[in-house]
């Protein structure tokens, strides 16, 4: 009975030291290797609702408003991004103001003109989603409605781009991108 209980706590600490090296390990490799965005940009006309990371809804005091200009606003998301995370914003357009002129535009900066990734729509890391009964999975769910591909918008705010420019860098060379409806959730797999 001794060697039994002797040898269980025995295997108890190895494994948890094992566990305990692999989560420092591995905390290390994505706070210093894999790091793809020190903070976010965010260009909308009008507005960003809320932002997920990995699913969970980031608090009001990790998003900074930059830039309101008749509506339309800008923002800075103070969260470091990693390869292999997602981010979910869900952005809103009143098609009755400016002539239905609509925007959203993003920029993961590692530092001025240097980004991890950009909102384009070549690459097929951006899906949208449209149906409120599908909007929680997709969320949660990193690859859930990837196949459903961000669109090119129609009809551009055209200080949308200079403004993503001005606040996250000049070399920006993204594309803004939507949904199908006006009130919409844009999702990046971040590669």
């Amino acid at each position: 009975m001794k060697t039994n209980c002797w040898l269980g706590k025995t295997l108890l600490m190895v494994l948890c030291s094992l566990v305990a090296g692999c989560a420092t390990s591995q905390k290390c490799e994505r706070s210093e290797v894999s790091v793809r965005a020190n903070y976010v940009v965010t260009v909308a006309d009008d507005f960003v609702v809320d932002v997920y990371l990995n699913g969970i809804r980031l608090p009001d005091d990790k998003r900074q408003m930059l830039v309101e200009l008749f509506g339309a606003t800008s923002e800075r998301v103070n969260v470091q991004v990693h390869e292999g995370d997602w981010l979910v914003f869900h952005v809103v357009n009143d098609r009755l103001r400016w002539g239905g002129n609509y925007y959203f535009a993003a920029a993961g900066v590692l530092q001025t003109n240097e980004f991890g990734f950009v909102s384009e729509l070549e690459s097929g890391n951006w899906s949208a989603c449209d149906d409120l009964q599908k909007v929680r999975r997709f969320i949660e769910q990193k690859n859930y409605l990837q196949q459903n591909k961000a669109q090119p918008i129609s009809l551009i705010w055209q200080d949308g781009t200079p403004k993503i420019k001005q606040l996250a860098g000049e070399s920006w060379t993204g594309e803004p991108l939507w949904g199908l409806s006006r009130d919409t959730w844009l999702k990046v797999v971040v590669k």
